[in-house]
């Protein structure tokens, strides 16, 4: 038995697929912005009613949200530092040159501020070439003193995205393991995990929007399962992905940008 959940703005849809009765079931519920997990349990509570089954009957959840991209869309993600190689500190104001439309939209376009902001941003003294050659190694004396001060200014998430760590990750990898040794609490992302290409701005980007949902992902997900445990549904909570695959739940909170 499968339970698909969409939470809503305005209402929490739900679809149940009796798969040995070939029967479905709907059920909709006022959704609850104050936390979302309170609609969630009441829905399955109706939907299990209107089904006649107990939620531990259930086999599999399913659930899509717009958490993530409402966050970004709203401006209500967490304060993200970033670590770039030293002399990069510009790279998410540069961003691309590629504009949208014809020539005219140089002058219209008007970008968005970087979801990380030039003043906690830090230039970390090391650099790797596109071979995965290291040309300087770190210098972790100073990267322990510009971390210090930028993990102590009030940032709530950190995002490491170096030259070339696609190629040679050893550096960025370091610096995690800093950064866990001084700030245990410290949630970290690296682009060679989120996003292991070249081009730095694409990688630093994306890493750094990981970072920004990251804190957010991981309440909203503890709370949905907390509240799913507690309403008796014993399967696991897994996540729809924008490309229509899934992923677990425990997957989707380090990385809701995967």
């Amino acid at each position: 038995m499968r339970l698909g959940v969409d939470v809503g703005g305005t209402f929490t849809d739900l679809l149940l697929q009796d798969d040995a009765a070939n029967k479905t079931y709907r059920a909709k519920t006022p959704s609850t912005p104050q936390d979302q997990s309170i609609g969630v349990a009441e829905g399955v509570r109706l939907i299990c009613e209107k089904a006649g089954v107990k939620p531990s009957d259930i086999s599999l959840v399913l659930h899509g949200t717009t958490v993530a991209t409402n966050a970004v869309l709203e401006g209500k993600g967490a304060r993200v530092g970033l670590l770039v190689t030293e002399g990069f500190e510009h790279t998410l104001h540069l961003a691309k040159s590629w504009t949208p439309g014809p020539l005219f939209g140089w002058i219209v376009m008007d970008k968005p501020d970087p979801l990380a902001a030039l003043k906690d941003t830090r230039g970390m003294p090391e650099r790797v070439d596109a071979r995965g050659n290291v040309v300087r190694e770190l210098d972790e004396d100073k990267a322990i003193e510009l971390i210090d001060d930028l993990c102590k200014s009030g940032i709530e998430a950190l995002t490491i995205s170096l030259m070339h760590s696609y190629a040679n990750p050893a550096h960025e990898r370091r610096l995690r393991e800093i950064v866990q040794e001084r700030f245990p609490d410290m949630t970290v992302s690296l682009s060679s995990d989120i996003l292991p290409e070249f081009r730095e701005y694409d990688r630093a980007i994306t890493t750094v929007m990981n970072d920004y949902v990251r804190p957010i992902m991981t309440r909203y997900l503890t709370r949905i399962e907390q509240r799913l445990k507690e309403v008796g549904v014993e399967s696991r909570l897994h996540i729809v992905r924008s490309d229509g695959g899934l992923m677990s739940a425990e997957t989707a909170a380090p990385r809701p940008v995967p």
